[in-house]
């Protein structure tokens, strides 16, 4: 492989869900989580999750066995673009010492930015401001999915990070970075960036938002996908020319945004009196042509 050449992975698989009869409400990002947290857990261990952890599992060894020279290119492309690699944002909430609100001050730290739990915040309040001004349900939901998501992926990316222990590249001691497993919660907390490379959290959330608001407005997928594209492919090069992630922490942060986008937009389901969730009447799904990709829907009866 060329030292020129920077990968980009990206995947769109197929997948059905049940649109929420029901305005969802604000209660129900909490309490709904144990039952998404089940759910999840149940579809990533299913027959069906083989070939996606076939998928992550080999261009994760892929990124892996290349992550020193993409990790050399991003920078290099850094440069050329002058593009700064040290992260320039700036606390502009604090409390208590510490910082809850940074904000970007360059074209370096906002295309970071582009990951932050606080821009996905705003996109999943935008949503629900629009639902609440205009009465409509479906931005509502749209909101209220996104945050919902963000509490369940984020529950289960910690315990991921904190589990692998990866050192991120301005951190590594070795090339590719150490891994060190299970490290004490105290020395994690003391310098989280030696133990907190993988998966990679801001590409997890960025796609998790993606997916609910295609999942809810699938008339726009023209513009959504691209977008994502376009969004979720600087992000990624940003993180790498800033020694944040190594290149082979992404396919399995990526997959996590879809699980956990796809299991958020079942929010309101109901169940049947086997404790089962009922079977989705509306089913979508793509299909490949020469005239582009398409995004069909089905409806059982």
């Amino acid at each position: 492989m060329s030292k020129n050449i920077f990968l980009i992975l990206l995947m769109l698989p197929a997948w059905s869900f049940a649109l929420p009869q029901e305005r969802l409400n604000a209660k129900q990002v909490l309490t709904e989580l144990p039952k998404s947290a089940k759910r999840s857990l149940t579809t990533a261990f299913s027959k069906e999750a083989v070939g996606p952890w076939l998928w992550i599992g080999g261009t994760t060894a892929l990124t892996y066995k290349y992550d020193e020279e993409m990790l050399a290119d991003a920078k290099r492309l850094g440069r050329k673009w002058d593009i700064p690699e040290d992260d320039k944002t700036e606390a502009k909430i604090k409390f208590a010492g510490q910082d809850i609100l940074r904000l970007p001050t360059d074209k370096g730290s906002a295309l970071y930015f582009l990951g932050d739990g606080w821009m996905h915040t705003a996109v999943g309040g935008g949503f629900l401001a629009t639902g609440k001004l205009t009465d409509s349900t479906r931005p509502v939901n749209t909101g209220y999915e996104i945050f919902h998501g963000m509490f369940l992926s984020t529950i289960f990316n910690q315990a991921l990070k904190r589990s692998f222990g990866r050192e991120s590249p301005k951190q590594s001691s070795q090339a590719r970075g150490k891994w060190r497993f299970f490290p004490n919660p105290k020395k994690y907390s003391a310098n989280t960036e030696k133990y907190d490379a993988m998966p990679s959290g801001h590409l997890m959330t960025a796609t998790m938002t993606f997916t609910v608001i295609a999942g809810n407005y699938p008339e726009y997928k023209y513009w959504i996908y691209p977008l994502q594209a376009i969004w979720s492919a600087a992000l990624s090069f940003q993180m790498m020319n800033n020694g944040v992630h190594w290149a082979s922490d992404y396919p399995l942060g990526f997959a996590m945004g879809l699980l956990y986008g796809h299991t958020a937009l079942h929010m309101g389901e109901a169940e049947d009196e086997k404790g089962q969730e009922t079977v989705a009447k509306v089913h979508y799904y793509p299909s490949f042509s020469e005239e582009g990709t398409l995004l069909n829907a089905a409806y059982y009866f």
